[in-house]
């Protein structure tokens, strides 16, 4: 990627993870709840995924579609084997895998049933935004931020 697309190609990037989570059309969204080490859960919309895959953990890349793929990993780093689910991007470079412990938790929920969470804070750049279902507290990945360090 040279530099001078970069910050077109950001934007782009950020204006695509926005559509994927809010689903405006129908006011539901279907998403997964990734387990992950020592954090809250993750909260990822489904439509980003794009396969999900039984695999070693503790590896560095995933082959996909005859690519290697980088990981980010959010299992537990005493598990041998857990899922990679391989996460969208415009372009094959944009993607990449995120190594979970199992498949996460599928639900479909009503956006108007997540609310910020803004008594949250956090200084992990990893992490977009916290949010509230209920009583449970989920982060929202900065995937733009994870994607660019995986690549860089």
């Amino acid at each position: 990627m040279s530099q001078t697309n970069s910050p077109n190609l950001l934007g782009q990037i950020s204006q695509q993870e926005l559509q994927h989570l809010i689903t405006v059309s129908t006011g539901f969204i279907d998403a997964y709840i990734v387990e992950c080490h020592g954090k809250q859960p993750m909260l990822i919309p489904q439509n980003i995924v794009l396969s999900a895959l039984d695999n070693a953990t503790q590896v560095k890349t995933v082959e996909w579609h005859e690519s290697q793929l980088p990981v980010y990993a959010v299992n537990d780093p005493e598990k041998k084997m857990g899922v990679a689910l391989v996460i969208e991007g415009d372009e094959m470079e944009q993607r990449f895998a995120l190594m979970c412990n199992e498949m996460p938790k599928t639900l479909r929920l009503r956006i108007s049933e997540v609310v910020d969470d803004d008594q949250q804070t956090t200084t992990d750049p990893a992490v977009f935004q916290y949010v509230r279902m209920g009583e449970q507290v989920f982060h929202v990945p900065n995937l733009q931020y994870i994607q660019e360090n995986l690549t860089a």
